[in-house]
């Protein structure tokens, strides 16, 4: 009899601890979740080169409404934007942005890349070394950063050589994109040739906005 006491007084005792620290435990999950999710408003300008011809992306709508969870919802023909509460760090990844409009932007190992557009005229792609006017062909990104601290803003260019792990950040101006993506698939030939600048960063040069950074 004492032997049975001792049972159910030892599980009551176990019962109650747990009736205590399951809330506490749920309130310090959800908590944990909460801190991961942020909420996100960015916006970058791109244009895309191929052998010469500048692609056009005609993003999928539906599918930039889909997937994501709409992140990417906003965007435009050569704006990405990106809008909405993000719970993984992978979801505002530059290349999920090529996922969500119906494309694909690739590493499929150290030398060869991916990268598949879709267009008026169907998608089209392009993968490391693809022949560009009879020449082996890679694809580049390069990344224009425009510092706002200075008045004019000063525009920075830099090679984007690991651009699959980019993530776009909190960056969102409405009249002047904070970053400027170029990507270009072509010969090395074309390293050594001036490299072309988004729309809205030309018009900002010309007007004295926008100054080149020293």
């Amino acid at each position: 009899m004492i032997f049975k006491r001792r049972y159910i007084f030892k599980f009551g005792i176990i019962g109650i601890i747990i009736f205590i620290l399951l809330p506490v435990f749920l309130i310090i999950k959800n908590s944990n979740h909460s801190s991961k999710a942020r909420r996100i408003l960015s916006k970058t300008d791109y244009r895309i080169f191929a052998c010469g011809e500048e692609i056009i992306m005609k993003a999928n709508t539906a599918s930039l409404a889909a997937k994501r969870d709409g992140l990417f919802a906003r965007s435009q023909p050569g704006v990405i934007i990106t809008d909405g509460v993000s719970t993984s760090i992978d979801d505002s990844l530059l290349t999920s942005y090529f996922d969500a409009a119906g494309g694909t932007l690739e590493l499929i190992n150290e030398n060869t890349e991916l990268l598949q557009i879709p267009t008026d005229t169907g998608l089209r792609e392009f993968q490391s070394g693809n022949l560009c006017n009879g020449e082996k062909a890679k694809l580049r990104v390069l990344h224009y950063r425009v510092e706002t601290l200075t008045k004019p803003w000063s525009v920075y260019p830099q090679i984007l050589w690991k651009y699959f792990d980019y993530v776009l950040t909190n960056n969102y101006h409405q009249i002047l994109s904070e970053n400027c993506l170029i990507f270009i698939f072509d010969s090395e030939e074309v390293l050594r040739k001036p490299w072309p600048l988004c729309a809205s960063h030309e018009a900002a040069l010309a007007s004295g906005e926008l100054t080149w950074g020293k």
